[in-house]
């Protein structure tokens, strides 16, 4: 009759197993107290008879789950993989944006500047003009005058009647 090995402590145990070599119920009892089996395993059945015969359905079923386990783990490999593959061309648009709105944003203010400088040379040959055609100033005087007005911000520039006046 074989010893209740749950009622034995660890050190009872190791010592049966050490005398009773053969005895894989022990074993199995002693090993499986250290690494006690994940409450989420699942357990089958054995694949062969004690005399080493194969038992068919419990390798198929073994067989299927392992298959099974490979799928599950292929899908969480692919998901991983799509993941880091999403992280990386998210990242790799951020880099691109970032770069390209700093070229767009010095394209845009040189087109600006460009812009302003032509408004403002449209508008100093519109007061020389002006200056031209309502004073005594030549054409030549005219635009020196007139840049020299806006540079000095001088107030009441278009106005002739005090000078007339005089």
């Amino acid at each position: 009759m074989k010893p209740n090995f749950d009622e034995m402590s660890r050190v009872e145990l190791k010592a049966y197993v050490l005398s009773h070599r053969d005895d894989d119920e022990a074993i199995r009892v002693f090993f499986g107290r250290r690494n006690p089996p994940d409450s989420q395993a699942t357990w089958y059945g054995p694949m062969t008879t004690p005399e080493g015969v194969p038992i068919a359905e419990n390798i198929r079923i073994a067989e299927e789950a392992i298959k099974k386990r490979v799928e599950i783990d292929r899908e969480k490999q692919q998901q991983r993989k799509k993941a880091q593959s999403e992280n990386l061309r998210h990242k790799l648009e951020q880099e691109i944006e970032e770069k390209l709105r700093d070229k767009i944003e010095l394209e845009v203010e040189s087109k600006l500047q460009q812009k302003l400088e032509q408004e403002l040379e449209d508008l100093i040959g519109a007061i020389a003009q002006f200056l031209a055609s309502t004073s005594e100033f030549s054409s030549k005087l005219a635009m020196p005058s007139a840049l020299l007005a806006i540079q000095q911000r001088i107030e009441d520039f278009g106005d002739f009647e005090d000078l007339r006046s005089n």
